[in-house]
């Protein structure tokens, strides 16, 4: 299959990145996105904010400013009541409105199955891209939020977690990532990426390719203190086990415990990882501090081996 070329294509299809970025001008790129799901939590309004921030994840980690949003909706008015569609659109408005960010309209789909997100447009200078490649030896390893959602959803549909630790896991899935992109472009960042589907492991993987290495502390790791209890009862989602047969290659760890098994969780709207100059982390802590972010100091890259990850 040939894809259609442009010289305006900074970021295309080719590069296995967050976003597309194009070139409008020598100071205007536009970046664009496309991200939409089944419902994860049974609350419509909650899966509709979840969506939202989702989508918009993609453009806050390759260092861009979201502005327009589109609305992808599938949803029959013959099996579901109007209301519960209603809802969705309704946290999706309010995450948007959240951000910032215009809503110019959407499509939907008669379709018995629900799914939600949207098409996010964002604008950025087509020098400050930041891809999901790039990071150097000695970069500090940077996370923005917990690890464990795809375990957490799974106690849900088993029914095994309760309501505190359901809203605690929303809250953190309906956080916007923008706090995080606005320290992050505060400082020297090399290289981001978002944690969604592939995990921990399959999105660092992407960031060192067959170029860098990355060593992970294994007892830095954030996640939901309910993970490994649920883990432990069996509540795991496919994904991880699908994640862990392609990426497990790529790891070398000394325990195949639980932080291994957490490394493969497939994240729903997870936080910003990031590559950040090791001069730069006192300014980074500093201005993570005014804004009130949490993260978290996961690892470093390094040179060799490269294409591997270490967990130790």
């Amino acid at each position: 299959m040939q894809i259609p070329s442009d010289e305006n294509v900074i970021v295309g299809i080719e590069g296995f990145e967050d976003a597309g970025v194009y070139r409008i001008s020598d100071t205007v790129a536009i970046v664009q996105t496309i991200d939409f799901f089944t419902p994860i939590v049974n609350d419509p309004y909650c899966f509709g904010q979840i969506a939202a921030a989702n989508a918009l994840s993609d453009i806050y980690a390759m260092g861009a400013v979201p502005k327009t949003a589109l609305n992808m909706v599938c949803f029959s008015p013959k099996k579901f009541d109007l209301s519960i569609l209603k809802d969705i659109i309704r946290g999706g408005i309010d995450k948007i409105r959240e951000a910032g960010v215009s809503l110019l309209g959407g499509h939907s789909v008669d379709d018995e199955e629900i799914k939600y997100g949207l098409a996010i447009t964002g604008i950025v200078h087509p020098d400050k891209v930041i891809r999901n490649e790039g990071a150097r030896p000695d970069d500090i390893l940077i996370l923005t939020k917990p690890l464990g959602t795809g375990i957490l959803n799974t106690g849900i549909k088993g029914n095994m977690l309760s309501n505190d630790s359901i809203q605690k896991l929303i809250d953190v899935m309906a956080t916007l990532n923008k706090k995080a992109s606005d320290v992050m472009l505060s400082v020297k960042t090399h290289a981001a990426t978002d944690v969604t589907g592939f995990g921990l492991a399959g999105h660092l993987k992407e960031m060192i390719k067959e170029n860098i290495g990355v060593q992970l502390f294994a007892g830095k790791l954030p996640y939901f203190s309910e993970a490994t209890e649920l883990a432990k009862s069996g509540f795991v989602p496919g994904g991880l086990y699908r994640n862990r047969d392609f990426y497990q290659e790529h790891v070398s760890a000394h325990d195949q415990g639980f932080s291994y098994d957490i490394i493969f969780d497939p994240q729903t709207s997870g936080g910003l990882l990031m590559a950040v100059d090791p001069a730069d982390l006192p300014a980074f802590e500093k201005k993570a501090a005014d804004v009130k972010l949490e993260y978290w100091i996961i690892g470093k890259f390094i040179d060799e081996p490269k294409g591997k990850i270490i967990l130790g």
